[in-house]
């Protein structure tokens, strides 16, 4: 027994003695936490508990800004109509679908016109016998006028002698008043055959010529009226523009004042805003306007004010325009912000940061502000006028706060202020 206690005295030994060591190693479960999770960048906390600057945080400074008004608005196309049958029909042509792109003058939505083809033949029909009729009674108003009359005073002979002598009388007529003026009274009256002074027939010629051409407009009037009913027919963009809405289908049965699509212009949008009365007075067309939309904010010019106000909800109807390209779509909701009465001064100063210590969550304008415990707070803002590189908080931040410089994608709420920094 005793030589088995001498054998296991070495061993026993050892594992004491490597315990100790090890626990020494270790700094055991009292050991002080690592040094970079005390501190946010450079390694100190000052005496206000709040972090010292550092690389990848900045200071929260102050800029004159103007306290805005926030009013929601929503997107609207400038130019925006319906198309609406104007007869009654089916649908045989659809040009679109929602989203696409149609050019001036393109057929968007088209009845059937198998009728109309029937009707333009006999209109075309009409209008051809009418031409004949007109030529017809061109040529008998020249005879009635320059062809060979019968005379009243009996016979082919005295008709002859009637009209050959007619022309000699005339030219000596002529020639008297030129040597002798006044033998005939001064003028010269051309003596008229006996045809000639037979008004009758040539007004009954007339007459008929005249009659025929008003029958030729009226069938021309006819074809007009027709290519009028065809284009009712077919529903034709007036200006480049997107479909909105199709409201029909091939094979469907519409009927006049049925609405058939929805156009836009889409690359001229506007915001529609109801201003309260009290704001309209400093409002003048050409103010810039800040508007957030869905990722960005933008500058809106006032492009029109409506001349009279709503009584019930005592605001006034401004539209703004859209800046070309902006990332917006009719129907859309934005909000803008509109300088309140008074505000502005230089007095008057709101909290700043750079544009690139601003990242969107869920659409939000949020900064991550740097807390004294080294985690991260995420705050949402709400954002005024930018002036160079800075822009005015409104509210969110205060002045004196440290944030991060360039929050990334994954920078979260009670993360390490330290590693979001880096």
């Amino acid at each position: 027994m005793a030589s088995l206690l001498l054998r296991a005295l070495p061993l026993l030994i050892a594992g004491i003695v490597g315990g100790f060591v090890v626990s020494l190693l270790g700094g055991g479960g009292n050991s002080p936490a690592p040094a970079a999770a005390t501190h946010l960048v450079s390694g100190a906390i000052n005496s206000t508990g709040l972090p010292m600057s550092g690389p990848g945080f900045i200071a929260v400074t102050e800029m004159p800004a103007a306290a805005r008004l926030k009013l929601g608005g929503y997107v609207e196309a400038h130019d925006q109509l319906q198309l609406t049958a104007q007869d009654a029909g089916r649908v045989t042509f659809i040009g679109g679908e929602a989203g696409d792109r149609v050019t001036a003058g393109q057929i968007v939505i088209s009845l059937d016109e198998d009728m109309m083809a029937v009707e333009y033949r006999q209109a075309w029909a009409a209008l051809s016998g009418e031409m004949a009729n007109v030529e017809n009674r061109k040529l008998q108003l020249y005879f009635a006028l320059y062809g060979q009359q019968q005379s009243p005073m009996g016979g082919p002979a005295y008709s002859a002698y009637d009209r050959s002598m007619t022309p000699f009388f005339n030219m000596a007529q002529s020639m008297a008043n030129t040597f002798m003026p006044g033998l005939f009274g001064g003028q010269n009256t051309p003596m008229l055959s006996s045809g000639q002074r037979m008004p009758g027939p040539m007004y009954d010629a007339r007459a008929a010529y005249e009659a025929a051409q008003a029958n030729l407009a009226a069938a021309q009037g006819r074809i007009d009226m027709l290519d009028q009913k065809l284009r009712n027919r077919r529903a034709i963009a007036p200006y480049s523009a997107t479909i909105l809405k199709r409201y029909v289908d091939l094979g469907d049965i519409v009927q006049p004042g049925q609405p058939l699509v929805d156009l836009a212009d889409t690359d001229r949008l506007d915001v529609k805003l109801e201003v309260p009365t009290n704001l309209i007075a400093q409002l003048k067309i050409g103010d810039q306007i800040p508007v957030s939309l869905a990722n960005e904010n933008v500058w809106a010019p006032v492009s029109q004010i409506y001349p009279a106000a709503d009584p019930q909800n005592r605001t006034v109807t401004v539209k703004l325009s859209l800046p070309t390209g902006a990332a917006a779509a009719p129907g859309m909701y934005v909000v803008a912000w509109l300088a309140q009465d008074g505000s502005g001064s230089q007095s008057e100063t709101a909290a700043a940061i750079p544009v690139t210590a601003i990242d969107y969550r869920a659409g939000l304008p949020v900064a991550f502000v740097a807390s004294s415990d080294g985690s991260t707070e995420m705050r949402v803002l709400r954002l005024g006028d930018i002036t160079g590189d800075n822009v005015a908080v409104l509210s969110g931040l205060t002045p004196g706060e440290y944030i991060l410089a360039d929050p990334g994608l994954h920078t979260q709420t009670g993360g390490d202020a330290a590693a979001s920094g880096h």
